[in-house]
């Protein structure tokens, strides 16, 4: 059973449409790694990693699951499952992300990752 903690971080994050399917937030999750990875360029397979590893990936896979809660209205839960992580790791990534987002160049690269994957989210019907 969730404690009222849970329930509360595993509530649906705010989004204009519906959380997509398990297969498909699989293939959400491919289409972020290979996306994030390319603009921070780490290697995709880091992501998958048990360990936080260098400083360069831990980040970037925070990006990545910041992503997945803003793009595509995932639960902390959810996210946490689709990367091997804990919710309160996807809670503190989210975080983290929200306050570098006050740094105008970092905003805008965030900006330009949301717009990016959307439109794959399109055009892989997602």
């Amino acid at each position: 059973m969730l404690s009222d903690q849970d329930a509360l971080v595993c509530a649906p994050a705010p989004s204009l449409s519906a959380a997509p399917s398990a297969d498909a937030t699989l293939r959400l999750k491919f289409v972020i790694e290979e996306t994030v990875a390319a603009v921070f360029a780490v290697s995709p397979a880091a992501f998958r990693g048990p360990s936080r590893g260098r400083a360069p990936i831990a980040f970037s896979r925070q990006v990545a699951m910041y992503l997945a809660r803003v793009v595509f209205g995932l639960r902390f839960c959810e996210i946490g499952r689709v990367f091997g992580r804990d919710r309160t790791t996807v809670a503190h990534a989210c975080s983290l992300v929200e306050d570098r987002r006050d740094d105008p160049k970092f905003d805008r690269l965030v900006d330009l990752l949301e717009g990016i994957i959307l439109r794959q989210r399109q055009l892989m019907a997602l």
